[in-house]
């Protein structure tokens, strides 16, 4: 009997601790949290296509003068498309190869070259006179600029003109730029470094042997 009743004993006390370790009434038990995600590498994205190639350079239409001294030869770009009337007095010229064993008859350091002249004193020029043409776009705002001489008399342009060897500002809308040293420009800064005298004309002359267009 005693046997039985420990027994009884120890049964009741398993049940009350039991009883005891679970959840009260009304709570739920705590799950498990979830795991964090394993670190996994990103997905990779697909990459950008390469960007396109710029579009190549508008070609330009204007008539193109080969200028060919006794320093080298140079390319005069013609606005034809901005300075009309004084491209086509200058292509006339050209095309009657008025343009032939003249001298660069003025040089400016810094400034501007001049030729033009057949007589090579700077007062000559052809039989016709243009009216001065003026393009808002077009300054004097760099070496290679090429525009009309001209007397006073803002219509007095004929055959001279000068290439410029630097920014000259003061000069815009004062004369007729008709164009711009493309190739070349190296011979137009070197004969504007030669040595001048009185007139600021060369001591050794700088030959102008022809002007002729590019075909």
């Amino acid at each position: 009997m005693r046997i039985s009743a420990l027994a009884l004993v120890l049964l009741v006390g398993t049940m009350l601790l039991i009883s005891c370790g679970g959840p009260k009434s009304g709570q739920q038990a705590e799950s498990p949290k979830t795991p964090p995600p394993s670190s996994a590498p990103p997905t990779p994205q697909p990459s950008a296509p390469p960007p396109s190639p710029p579009p190549p350079p508008s070609v330009s239409t204007n008539p193109v003068a080969i200028v060919e001294t006794s320093m080298g030869t140079f390319k005069i770009e013609l606005f034809a498309d901005k300075a009309p009337h004084t491209v086509q007095n200058f292509i006339e010229l050209v095309n009657r190869g008025f343009y032939k064993n003249m001298i660069f008859h003025r040089v400016v350091a810094g400034f501007v070259i001049q030729t033009g002249d057949p007589t090579g004193t700077g007062r000559g020029g052809s039989e016709k006179s243009i009216k001065l043409e003026i393009h808002p776009d077009l300054k004097h705002d760099r070496a290679g600029i090429v525009g009309m001489a001209r007397s006073q008399d803002p219509d007095s342009a004929t055959s001279q003109f000068y290439i410029t060897l630097g920014p000259a500002p003061h000069l815009d809308g004062k004369y007729a730029i008709f164009g711009r040293v493309i190739e070349g420009l190296e011979v137009v800064m070197a004969i504007g470094q030669v040595e001048v005298g009185p007139g600021d004309r060369p001591v050794v002359p700088v030959e102008l042997k022809s002007i002729s267009l590019q075909q």
